[in-house]
């Protein structure tokens, strides 16, 4: 088992930039003797150059049926932390079975507020804060969090209400029934969303167009990302299944 002082230093370098700890004790379900959770996301554009890197190394990884990146995540952990008894690591990649709900323990963790768009808002990154792994483990570390106050969207405009051409924000929280309905039968936002972007929190660390793209739209960003770097097409990733959640509600 590494120090976490090495592991945090060996996640940092690799993109894994923003780290909070939340209590454990309310976590024995993913582990038992859970005392402390650690969670670690990719603030701004810092993931993006080494993963890039690994792609035009080895062009095999667009293809991943998981999402590229999110591989990519889980390879950076493994690199970083070997298996132990006292820790367990779960991901933000859909491929959890209970999913790990990392957003709540982001905030638990001090590292951002609950936000109209429904991201965590990080008091640098903004909106602009990707959520990747958490470490339930049996050791007792420093608390972060939760951080105090509001956080700035009670007192902003909402300038994201205005830019969504969904209408997803306009009762001020996200409909996300709204968004996925405008995405799927209107084919809207096919490579950004523009009510992230319309964020006025963290603007200096917004993606860049090819990553918002990568992130937004696994089937198109991952096709864009090939063309710009001179890869081969990848292989079509499975479109996204979701008429079930759509269907089975109002």
């Amino acid at each position: 088992m590494q120090p976490w002082s090495t592991v945090r230093a060996r996640l940092a370098a690799g993109g894994l930039n923003a780290v909070g700890v939340a209590e454990g004790a309310a976590h024995g379900a993913w582990l038992s003797g859970c005392r402390s959770v650690v969670v670690f996301g990719s603030g701004g554009r810092a993931l993006w150059p080494a993963f890039s890197a690994s792609v035009e190394a080895d062009p095999r990884l667009l293809s991943e049926q998981a999402h590229p990146l999110d591989a990519h995540v889980r390879r950076l952990v493994q690199g970083a932390d070997a298996p132990h008894p006292d820790r367990r690591w779960a991901f933000a990649d859909g491929q959890q079975h209970p999913a790990v709900p990392i957003q709540a323990l982001a905030e638990a963790a001090g590292l951002g507020w609950s936000s109209r768009l429904g991201l965590v808002l990080h008091p640098t990154f903004g909106p602009w804060l990707g959520l990747r792994a958490v470490c339930f483990t049996r050791e007792t570390l420093p608390v972060n969090g939760p951080l105090s106050g509001p956080g700035p969207c009670a007192t902003c405009p909402a300038p994201c209400a205005v830019a969504c051409s969904a209408g997803a924000l306009a009762h001020g929280s996200l409909d996300w029934r709204a968004c996925l309905r405008h995405r799927r039968d209107a084919e809207g936002c096919p490579t950004r969303c523009d009510a992230r972007a319309a964020c006025p929190e963290g603007s200096d660390h917004r993606y860049a167009a090819e990553q918002h793209h990568f992130h937004h739209s696994k089937a198109s960003g991952r096709a864009a990302f090939a063309q710009a770097h001179g890869l081969a097409d990848p292989a079509p990733p499975p479109p996204p299944d979701w008429s079930a959640w759509l269907d089975g509600g109002a």
